[in-house]
């Protein structure tokens, strides 16, 4: 009797033990100014990137995913708290030493996370505020960061600043002035170190976050010349085989069949950069990334600064498939909540919502809500189902314009004034932006 006993408890522990591991693995990589043309399976004819390919084939491709902010902090903090950045006062790309930083305290997904028993790490680019231990990665939600606090061109030539670049490890520099050829791969090397380091018994979040393509570029010594696309294709399949080696390892440890892939950018590609970038005597106009179809850049807000690969991978639990329904940034917080059947934090307000259906397939029929464009804390535009508003100033004079991006996804035709009622109706959304 003694001998049953024990033996239906042990059973009766092992079944509690593999539910309590069902929660899936995160890794989220993110990668800096990758325009949506840039992967060869969103259309590049010269830059080769076939392991993304296979996760795009056999997972989720979007091609209808959009950044809400087309530069790097605002962008990057939509992601993270599920807000538009205007809720955080981080509207544009701070500087080193700025007094503007994520607020202390508030929700992030990376605490999210840390509160439903994920071990988490960053590493990478934060771009989210340096003043002091409490704007750093692990003041938000993250148990270790590694990784640069900002882009690698805050430094001379292309900005007169005093600032040191240093790689932190957690609230400590550890490294001064790394190498730009050499990030992809140190990112690459402790990505990996933290796969090698955990097992099926805590779930964990990776938030990989490359430096590049962003300005100036630079590959490894074995990612050299080996492109097509020349210099910028080079860099491009490096972080296509510093994921390829970050998804070997899990199959390694056993741990990708639990592990839910997102890969996507922060904004389009920085076309016609400003002159300081070329002050180095080597960075070149062909060192940017492509916008495919779409019209627009980066610091934009026509398609091309906003639309961005999106792919999403998780073995065995997300059949292939592809469409072009609206997804944004904000989304990726209430999804993941979603994925968890885990609440999102009640007292609070965010601007996203689950797009699971979306990516698994199953798609609703109600459509996604309104999404806005905003470029330096401006509301330039609206999107509303397949119509996009946007109102600007131009040579000082207001500019009001119409697309419908299903039929003219390249912003070519502008008929705003062909179609009054529906621009009426989109300028009344425009208002409603929620402040």
């Amino acid at each position: 009797m003694f001998k049953k006993s024990f033996c239906i408890i042990g059973i009766l522990l092992i079944v509690l033990s593999g539910n309590a591991q069902q929660k899936p693995n995160i890794i989220f990589i993110l990668t800096d100014d990758m325009g949506y043309g840039d992967l060869s399976c969103y259309g590049s004819k010269n830059t080769h990137t076939p392991f993304l390919d296979h996760l795009a084939t056999n997972g989720f491709k979007s091609t209808g995913f959009m950044v809400v902010s087309p530069s790097c902090t605002p962008s990057r903090t939509s992601f993270f708290t599920g807000k538009y950045p205007t809720r955080t006062g981080l509207v544009y790309a701070i500087p080193p030493g700025s007094k503007l930083s994520l607020p202390i305290g508030g929700n992030t997904l990376a605490g999210f996370l840390k509160n439903a028993g994920y071990a988490t790490t960053m590493i990478g680019k934060w771009h989210m505020g340096d003043k002091g231990v409490q704007s750093l990665p692990t003041a938000h939600g993250f148990d270790s960061y590694f990784g640069l606090l900002y882009s690698h061109d805050y430094k001379l030539p292309y900005v007169v600043t005093d600032t040191v670049l240093k790689i932190y490890k957690n609230t400590t520099p550890f490294l001064l002035q790394p190498k730009d050829s050499n990030l992809t791969e140190l990112y690459t090397k402790e990505a990996v170190q933290f796969i090698e380091k955990q097992s099926a018994k805590q779930p964990f979040y990776l938030y990989l976050a490359h430096n590049m393509p962003h300005l100036p570029l630079a590959s490894s010594t074995a990612h050299q010349n080996r492109s097509k696309g020349g210099l910028y294709g080079d860099v491009v399949e490096e972080i296509d085989a510093s994921t390829e080696r970050i998804v070997a390892v899990l199959k390694q440890k056993k741990l990708l069949d639990n592990t839910l892939i997102i890969f996507t950018s922060d904004n389009g590609p920085w076309i016609d950069f400003p002159a300081r970038m070329a002050s180095d005597g080597f960075t070149q106009p062909n060192h940017v990334g492509s916008t495919g179809v779409f019209r627009g850049k980066k610091a934009q807000t026509y398609e091309g600064g906003h639309r961005v690969p999106f792919i999403v991978y998780w073995n065995k639990k997300i059949k292939p498939s592809s469409n072009d329904q609206l997804i944004s940034s904000l989304d990726l917080w209430p999804t993941i909540a979603n994925v968890l059947q885990q609440p999102m934090p009640a007292a609070d307000v965010f601007d996203g919502e689950s797009v699971w259906n979306t990516i698994t397939n199953n798609n609703s029929s109600k459509p996604h809500q309104p999404v806005y464009y905003l470029n330096d804390g401006n509301v330039e535009a609206v999107r509303n189902g397949d119509w996009k508003y946007r109102k600007t100033i131009k040579a000082g004079e207001q500019l009001e314009e119409l697309f419908n991006l299903k039929t003219d996804p390249s912003e070519k035709n502008n008929v705003f004034n062909l179609q009054p009622k529906i621009a009426n109706s989109m300028a009344a959304l425009l208002n409603q932006y929620p402040k």
